[in-house]
């Protein structure tokens, strides 16, 4: 079978948790002989438009899977606006012509463009997509509002997300608010029609698909499958006393990184407080992955260290020092689909304090050695941790793995892929405008003109 896969990012260049899966997916499904072509967005930008090729070789079974990073040259493409890209769906068109699918699955549309299941289907290439956060329903992805700094529960609607896109970086004031309701009413209709043309929808669990629901409010009739991952981790060896209870210091593990939305910050300012109360014994924050904290603004109390870590490699994480702890600490502002970190503190064997999201505890919620806080609450954050800290927990390590291995995965993509093909072709397609493509080129070139004569302070970037 040929599948193209297309996806936001792609490893070596970006390792999140989609890009992630989509390389654990292609990988196994090229070790079992299948052809797979990644199209990928890429923050690798310049003058021009450019597509670059490489091979992705997997170390462990030699299977090659061929990557065409797609690298724009507009400004600011991550920014909703910017959703649509006519050079990304001329050279997608190209490439489904010459390579061939037998069946293309959209695994995100960012840094791509909102039409790919679009032309798919003119192409006569079935299409699946999988939602794995809330592009959807949120014009920032995430539905975590940024000046409160909390989930976002709103339907998704002009008087609210406009309002909200509009309070990050970079702004566009010279875009009149008519026409930013023209782009949002564009934005949505396309990613709709991209999802009903889709042959399945998946979702990586019950709760995110839910969520789409009622904030789009419609109906996804979506498959549930988690998340392609290419191990599993096992507990670490115990090291003397650096799993028992009476541990001289308590130490704490958070790797998603130190972004605002993932809440090292919350974590950290929660610790302050519970050590100004005064606990028994010092506390140790271990963060990994991602932005560092400033730790000069937080003011740290003694008995509280912070140790940054930095970027790591995700299979390295078993023997990492940000997992040799007591507990691991999830700080999540998002309304979380999954839960990736989740996943590998759980297979750590390590006590786990998460906030209490749907996705969280519909995933986690009949676990032992797992405890919930409200989310984004500081105070009740403290509390648990002050509880963590007056008794240091022990180590899970009798937990059964949760969930689907990589080998069921795969099957079920496979299954899914095979029986798109065999289903009828879509019907009533939209019609091709030749002039489309050029409209929007040249509205491109517009937004970016006039962005580049905006001022940084304008852009809300700071400066003159």
């Amino acid at each position: 079978m040929r599948v193209l896969l297309a996806v936001h990012g792609y490893p070596p260049e970006l390792r999140g948790g989609t890009e992630g899966a989509t390389q654990a997916l292609a990988r196994a499904c090229a070790a079992r002989g299948h052809e797979i072509l990644v199209v990928a967005g890429s923050l690798d930008h310049g003058p021009e438009f450019r597509i670059s090729e490489q091979e992705d070789r997997d170390p462990s079974t030699g299977a090659r899977i061929r990557v065409s990073r797609l690298h724009r040259s507009d400004l600011y493409f991550d920014h909703w606006q910017k959703l649509h890209s006519p050079q990304v769906g001329e050279a997608f068109s190209i490439l489904l012509r010459e390579w061939r699918p037998d069946v293309v699955h959209v695994m995100h549309w960012l840094r791509l463009s909102d039409d790919l299941v679009l032309r798919a289907a003119r192409a006569g290439v079935p299409a699946l997509v999988s939602l794995g956060d809330h592009l959807t329903s949120c014009l920032l992805s995430l539905r975590v509002h940024p000046e409160r700094r909390g989930p976002c529960t709103e339907l998704q609607s002009t008087g609210v997300c406009l309002s909200c896109a509009g309070a990050l970086a970079p702004r566009t004031p010279w875009v009149p608010l008519e026409q930013q309701m023209i782009l949002f009413g564009e934005r949505r209709a396309g990613l709709e029609r991209e999802l009903k043309l889709a042959r399945q929808r998946i979702v990586p669990s019950l709760a995110h698909g839910e969520a789409l629901a009622r904030a789009t409010g419609r109906t996804l009739g979506a498959l549930v499958i988690p998340p392609a991952r290419a191990i599993r981790l096992t507990p670490p060896a115990r090291k003397g006393d650096s799993w028992e209870a009476s541990a001289a210091a308590l130490r704490l593990g958070q790797w998603s990184g130190g972004g605002v939305i993932k809440g090292a910050d919350l974590i950290l300012r929660a610790l302050c407080s519970v050590v100004r109360a005064g606990v028994p014994r010092p506390i140790e924050l271990h963060l990994a992955g991602g932005q560092p904290l400033d730790l000069a603004v937080f003011d740290l109390p003694p008995g509280l260290t912070c140790i940054q870590h930095g970027p790591f490699a995700p299979e390295d994480l078993g023997q990492h020092p940000v997992a040799q702890v007591h507990a691991a600490v999830v700080g999540s502002l998002a309304p979380e689909s999954y839960g990736l970190v989740a996943d590998e503190a759980f297979e750590l064997g390590l006590p786990m304090l998460l906030p209490g999201t749907p996705a969280f505890l519909e995933r986690f919620g009949d676990e032992a050695g797992v405890e919930f806080y409200e989310q984004g609450e500081q105070l009740d954050l403290a509390r648990a941790l002050a509880r963590l800290c007056s008794d240091v927990p022990a180590p899970c390590l009798d937990r059964v793995p949760l969930g689907p291995d990589l080998v069921d995965i795969t099957n079920l993509h496979l299954d899914l892929w095979r029986r798109a093909c065999e289903g009828p072709a879509p019907a009533g397609l939209p019609e091709q405008n030749w002039f489309e493509s050029r409209v929007r080129t040249a509205a491109q070139a517009s937004w970016d003109r006039q962005c580049s004569q905006t001022s940084a302070a304008e852009l809300g970037l700071g400066g003159g």
